[in-house]
């Protein structure tokens, strides 16, 4: 404590400030200085009517007995005078000391109290930062696991589809060999039948040859010779027979030769195919992996990181002017003003600027500030505001759980309906889609890009078509179909069109006719380069579908990240996530203390220390 007092006495000479000890210190030595005064004065009294007696006596020397006196008599008085002179004084100097001591006590009183609240402030800072520590690594770990299981199912992938390759190879290598045996056998089988043939034609040649020989032998010449001639002409008959059946044959080989070389050319052409296609995966594979590598750093990345790149346009602008405006500056009013003005100008509200104005005037007023002093109390502010209301997206187990996406045109409702449907999909949950807007003619084909990467169908209807009919029929098949979730894409509607306000005040209605419980998140996506005109799209939307929970997007694309703040402290509605990029993993589960240490300024700080 003394080494405190000494830093503090050491500050307040370099810079003018002085700590509460000092003050009272000068407040004594003035009522002493005051006390010395009033001494002196009396003194001089006291010199004066000594010296009026003195004279007196003198000039009166010469009187008579009663002028002698006269002069005791005054010097008696001034004694008496004196006297009691001396007794004010004494008591007034018991009520200094009495008043010395009562300071000193409340003095001491107050440094034990301070001590107190000082080591209780540390405790208390000392607990939020283990917890926040604790907190951040679970996240981290649950995204290393994420991860982790996200390269394994790759890999699995990976793996099966080059087990699949293998397999189709062996059994079109395995066609082939089968083939070419086929044709081998076949080859065979015409020569063994040719070597055949020619053996029987040697054998009837030579047994006609020896009944030749016995009819000549046992017949005239004649008859011989008509023998012969009948014989040749059977000859002839039979050459011919075998000349058309030799031509048939060759033809009916040449056909199946033909068949064969068309079905080796096919099969030529889909090991081909299978080769270019094993080239393509290869080629997909590679091209993954080097998505996947370049996207590391990204991965690698804290969530605190993340987010702090994400807001840096609203972080880099308040910070900067915070920096400019509280360099070696006194908190006086002029500077809460402008300081109050400053957040009101990045989108935080008035309410919130008045809360980082308040606590700063409660603990700084009359003292210079830093503006990491600044960036502290709004940091605390924004946390305090915002922490009731982090809430992650959970289902609450019915079946079908509705999910009902509403928000004005551009507000990345689509986009964010899509990420969200991925990552059901991904835990196994069976996902319907409704294109519920039937007004944009993109729409579907937006959203069905977004179903197929999540596996998921998307129902959608035609141009114009009643959007609440296409609902209806939609929960309709849920049910029927058993599936866990419907999530349901509605057109953007600009918060003071009637008509399309009653639209979907229609579709609201047509799904509580189905459950009376539904929707069972009805959720606000919000465009947060809109800046002070989201507070009047909540409110709207807030009136018709009964807003559970919002999600905000495009907070790195714009300096305006303090609405999120007035949106909170003026309707306290639960925020799910937020949006920070276009990637399916850009969309981050909302986070208070690391949303306010971001958008504050105090994580980059944090790192510029590390």
């Amino acid at each position: 404590m003394a080494e405190e007092n000494k830093k503090k006495g050491l500050l307040g000479k370099l810079f003018g400030r002085k700590s509460k000890e000092e003050k009272i210190a000068e407040e004594a030595a003035e009522l002493a200085a005051k006390q010395q005064l009033v001494d002196e004065q009396m003194a001089a009294r006291m010199a004066a009517i000594n010296a009026a007696a003195l004279k007196s006596a003198r000039e009166q020397d010469e009187a008579a007995g009663l002028v002698e006196k006269q002069a005791e008599e005054d010097a008696e008085a001034a004694a008496a005078e004196r006297a009691r002179i001396e007794e004010e004084e004494r008591i007034q100097a018991e009520e200094q000391a009495k008043h010395d001591v009562e300071a000193a006590k409340r003095l001491t009183e107050e440094k034990k109290q301070k001590e107190k609240e000082h080591q209780e402030k540390l405790a208390r800072e000392a607990e939020e930062k283990r917890i926040a520590e604790e907190k951040a690594k679970l996240e981290r770990e649950a995204e290393a696991k994420a991860e982790k299981e996200r390269l394994a199912k790759l890999e699995a992938e990976k793996k099966a589809k080059a087990e699949a390759e293998q397999k189709a190879r062996e059994a079109a290598e395995k066609a082939e060999a089968e083939a070419l045996a086929k044709e081998q056998a076949r080859q065979k089988a015409a020569e063994e039948e040719a070597a055949r043939k020619a053996a029987e034609e040697e054998a009837r040649r030579k047994a006609e040859e020896e009944a030749l020989a016995k009819a000549e032998a046992e017949k005239s010449a004649s008859e011989a010779r008509m023998l012969k001639e009948q014989q040749e002409a059977e000859r002839k008959a039979r050459e011919a027979e075998e000349q058309r059946l030799a031509e048939e044959a060759k033809a009916a080989q040449e056909a199946e030769e033909e068949a064969e070389a068309a079905r080796l050319a096919e099969l030529k052409a889909e090991q081909e195919r299978l080769e270019a296609e094993k080239i393509a995966a290869a080629r997909a594979a590679q091209v993954s992996e080097d998505k996947i590598k370049a996207l590391e750093p990204e991965l690698k990345k804290g969530f605190l990181e993340r987010i702090s790149d994400g807001l840096k346009k609203s972080t880099s602008r308040m910070s900067e002017s915070i920096t400019a405006t509280f360099t070696k500056r006194k908190l006086d009013d002029e500077a809460l003003e402008d300081l109050e003005d400053l957040l009101i100008q990045a989108d935080f509200g008035i309410g919130p600027a008045t809360k980082v104005t308040t606590l700063l005037a409660k603990d700084k007023f009359d003292k210079e500030v830093t503006d990491m002093e600044i960036k502290v109390a709004l940091a605390d502010v924004v946390s305090d505001i915002l922490t009731p209301l982090e809430k992650p997206l959970k289902l609450v187990g019915a079946k079908p759980e509705i999910l009902l996406f509403v928000g004005v045109n551009g507000s990345g409702k689509t986009t964010t309906l899509g990420k969200i449907a991925k990552r059901f999909a991904d835990d196994g949950k069976k996902v319907l889609i409704v294109a519920g807007d039937t007004f944009r003619a993109a729409a579907d084909a937006q959203l069905k890009v977004w179903g197929d990467r999540a596996g998921a169908p998307v129902m959608s209807g035609k141009q114009g078509a009643d959007a609440a009919g296409l609902v209806y029929d939609a929960i309709e098949r849920a049910k029927t179909e058993n599936y866990d979730i419907l999530m349901i894409d509605t057109a953007g509607r600009l918060q003071n069109r009637t008509e399309l306000m009653d639209e979907l005040s229609k579709i609201v209605r047509v799904i509580k006719k189905q459950d009376e419980t539904a929707p069972h998140h009805s959720l606000l996506v919000l465009d947060a380069t809109v800046g002070q005109n989201a507070l009047l799209q909540t409110e709207a939307f807030k009136n018709i579908a009964g807003i559970t929970g919002l999600i905000m997007t495009k907070l790195d694309g714009t300096a305006k990240g303090g609405v999120l703040v007035a949106l909170s402290d003026k309707f306290e509605i639960p925020i799910h996530a937020i949006g920070i990029g276009e990637r399916i993993e850009d969309l981050e589960n909302f986070s208070a203390p690391v949303f306010a240490a971001a958008l504050s300024g105090v994580a980059d700080a944090m790192k510029a220390v590390e």
